[in-house]
């Protein structure tokens, strides 16, 4: 049996950014997670492999879609470099990040620059001229009515979310943390005098795993209502969707001519099913099998499907295949954005994005003092912002004075309502405009 004052159920990026504030804040705490092996197509057995660090990038910027997300990515940025110092772990690739975003939210757009200068962060408006000068190779998506663009040239690119993980739990470990490569299958109530929570499963020698605390930390991120990290009974209004990818393998004779593109994110506000043209590309990465990639993904269309259950999220995530209809939308787009790109080769990648109905994360206590709390809900777009989301998570389960911005139920998660009818309305954030991915 293990005891500790808190356990962190998910290694995550949300999980191991909590453990580390957690333990420099002087409590003793246990984190059990899959300790970052990359999923296999067709192998893995069970959900605990696909968490959303297992890629290779996510987009870095602090241009936020509101304040809460631009005031979360902003601090989160802010520390980055002094976390690769203090790890001995980089992980941060600065080649800009630029929004396109559509004329016709130029009321978002502007709120979004306001809230940007006062937080101190540089973002260049740039005409189409100007995108052409400093982008020759990037085409502008056919939005109706145009595009503006937002270029941040600096503490912007793309991370890569393995090596940040590997680097907070470093940290969390340095400063007291205890680490179990596992996977939780159960957390309730302990029915022993010692410690209010018993968290179950098994590590990865296949050892079962039984720890009890006075506190518990839920970070599983999509996969809260399907792991068994949340209570019988509880479920959060947190709902997993389908995320089609397409990998392009970028010829090494093009390497070098599209390096020093900048992440790109089209915001299309227009509402036409499929046809909508929100996506986001990713400039030429480095994967494990030594080749190089450009990845594209969906803002989020209606094409994305909603993974109810945990088999249907193995499915997914194992089979590697996505959709006809995605892969001809993904191509296209990339085909606009980069018509000179010559790809060795396509393949699709199967990733999961989870949407909470506030469109922010959820951060903070389930009930009233009993000490069980989550820090979820990425909104497909979590990864820059997790360092100050696990800061924050720490802060209230250490008691600590809320020192954000916005008051702390901004963050209040929602408990999961009635299950919605099939082939309902879509819900307000599947509908455009997506926000920044």
């Amino acid at each position: 049996m293990l005891n500790a004052e808190v356990v962190v159920v998910g290694a995550g990026m949300f999980g191991a950014a909590a453990a580390k504030y957690l333990a420099r804040g002087g409590a003793d705490v246990l984190v059990i997670g899959p300790g970052g092996q990359s999923p296999s197509h067709g192998a893995p057995a069970s959900l605990a492999p696909f968490g959303a660090h297992h890629d290779e990038a996510r987009i870095v910027r602090r241009l936020g879609w509101d304040r809460v997300w631009g005031t979360l990515d902003t601090r989160s940025a802010d520390r980055m470099r002094a976390l690769e110092a203090e790890s001995g772990i980089g992980f941060l690739t600065e080649c800009g990040a630029l929004a396109l975003m559509g004329k016709g939210v130029r009321d978002r757009t502007a709120e979004m620059l306001r809230l940007a200068g006062a937080a101190g962060v540089t973002v260049e408006e740039l005409s189409g001229t100007d995108l052409g000068r400093d982008f020759p190779d990037l085409a502008l998506p056919p939005v109706a009515g145009g595009v503006d663009g937002l270029l941040e040239r600096q503490s912007a690119g793309y991370l890569n979310p393995r090596l940040l993980v590997r680097a907070q739990l470093r940290l969390a470990a340095a400063a007291g943390a205890r680490l179990v490569n596992g996977q939780v299958a159960t957390v309730d109530k302990n029915p022993s005098p010692a410690g209010r929570w018993l968290a179950q499963g098994t590590a990865a020698d296949g050892t079962a795993v039984h720890a009890r605390a006075e506190q518990v930390v839920v970070a599983t991120g999509a996969l809260a209502n399907q792991s068994g990290a949340l209570p019988t009974g509880v479920r959060l209004d947190l709902h997993a969707y389908t995320e089609p990818n397409l990998l392009f393998e970028v010829p090494a004779g093009q390497l070098e001519r599209f390096r020093d593109l900048p992440t790109v994110v089209v915001v299309d506000p227009e509402d036409r099913g499929n046809d909508n043209l929100s996506v986001y590309l990713l400039p030429p990465v480095r994967y494990p099998d030594g080749k190089w990639y450009v990845r594209t993904g969906p803002g989020m269309q209606p094409l994305v499907r909603e993974l109810r259950t945990a088999e249907e999220m193995l499915a997914w995530c194992a089979g590697g295949t996505i959709g006809a209809e995605q892969a001809r939308f993904l191509a296209a787009m990339t085909r606009t954005l980069i018509p000179a790109l010559e790809p060795v080769s396509v393949r699709p990648s199967c990733c999961v994005v989870d949407k909470t109905p506030t469109r922010h994360p959820y951060i903070g206590p389930l009930g009233e003092d009993d000490g069980l709390f989550v820090a979820v809900g990425g909104n497909g777009h979590g990864a820059r912002g997790s360092d100050e989301i696990g800061r924050l998570a720490a802060t209230l389960v250490l008691g600590g004075q809320w020192d954000f911005p916005l008051p702390r139920e901004v963050f209040a998660p929602v408990p999961a309502p009635a299950p919605r009818v099939s082939g309902a309305d879509r819900p307000p954030y599947l509908t455009p405009p997506f926000g920044l991915c």
